[in-house]
Formats: structure tokens, sequence, C-alpha cells
């Protein structure tokens, strides 16, 4: 299996057959997609250490677990409430909780929607079933989409993690033996 593939990208995947009949557009959402699922879990990941550090938990995994997605972001909201922290803080974790919560909400679309190529208007068509409907979520999108918010997560993360390390940070040498602030989830 070392001859040349005929699909757009040059790499050879575990189950090739998985790719067969699969054009550039298709090869670009889902690159896509898997990008919007790998940082939406970060920011997961990064969202349950800022939860932690609200309720002073000794240990991350010593709490119940918490929610993901979308309730997590309203676990962390009510216990950023009940914080005693600067007003100031509070806002700018607000502010980049409603977005996270808003990029769950796509996330959600895009990940567990089918998804059909329209020929006729070049753009991919997302049918999700919506909770508390009795019709589905339909929307056209186009492939950079996805791309798109994989992005707007990276900028979370790093927003959510600066934030964190700024509030619950412990002092620590980075690679170069320089102390420093570090975000630190207690396992």
């Amino acid at each position: 299996m070392n001859e040349k593939s005929d699909h757009p990208f040059d790499f050879e995947p575990p189950i090739p057959r998985l790719l067969e009949g699969v054009d550039e557009e298709e090869l670009t959402i889902t690159v896509g997609l898997g990008l919007v699922a790998r940082k939406a879990a970060e920011a997961e990941y990064i969202l349950h250490g800022i939860y932690v550090h609200l309720v002073e938990a000794e240990k991350a995994y010593s709490e119940l677990a918490v929610a993901t997605g979308g309730k997590l972001v309203q676990q962390c909201r009510r216990k950023l409430e009940a914080a005693a922290l600067a007003a100031s803080c509070k806002t700018s974790l607000t502010e980049d909780l409603d977005a996270v919560e808003e990029g769950f909400r796509l996330r959600n679309r895009y990940l567990h929607g089918y998804w059909i190529y329209d020929d006729e208007s070049y753009q991919w068509l997302t049918l999700k079933g919506a909770h508390g409907s009795e019709r589905p979520e339909i929307t056209f999108i186009d492939s950079t989409e996805v791309w798109g918010l994989a992005e707007r997560f990276q900028r979370l993360c790093s927003s959510l993690l600066h934030w964190d390390t700024a509030h619950f940070g412990e002092p620590a040498d980075d690679e170069d033996g320089h102390q420093g602030l570090v975000s630190r989830k207690r396992i």
C-alpha cells in the first residue's frame, strides 16, 4: 500500500477505504470538524479546572463529576457569582463564558448534525434535532465555517487559560527555567 493515494491531502489514512470517493470539499469539512471537536474538548478541560478553583476543591476529581458543554458553562456561572472576586474579573470571565456557550451550541449543531452537500448552492446543509421542538434545525453553511469555529475555540482557550492563570495560577518554572505563574489542576 505504498502507492500514492488519489485523495487531495498528502497522507495515508489508517483505513483508506473510508476515504474512497471523498473529494477535497469533504476532506476540508471533515478535518475542520475534527479540529472543532479537539478545541471544544480543550475548552471543556480548562473550564473544568476553573470550576474546580471556583468551588475550592482540594483535587480536581474529588468533586462530583460536573457537566460538559453548555451545562458546564452554567455551573461555572453560578459559582462565579458567589466567588469573592472583583467585579471586573467576573465580567471578563462572564464574557468568555458567553462566547464559549455559543461555541458549544454551534459545535453541537456541527458534530451532532447530519451533513448533506447541496450542489446547487455549493454549501453544506446541516440537519439536527432541536431540544424542545418538533422541528429540526436546518442550516446552510460553508465548509470554512467549521474552521472559523475551531479558531474561535482556540482563542477562547487562550483567554480562559490566561484568566485561570491570573486568578488561580501557581508559581512554577517554565521550560527555560524562568519563574512564573501557571494554571494547574490538582489531580
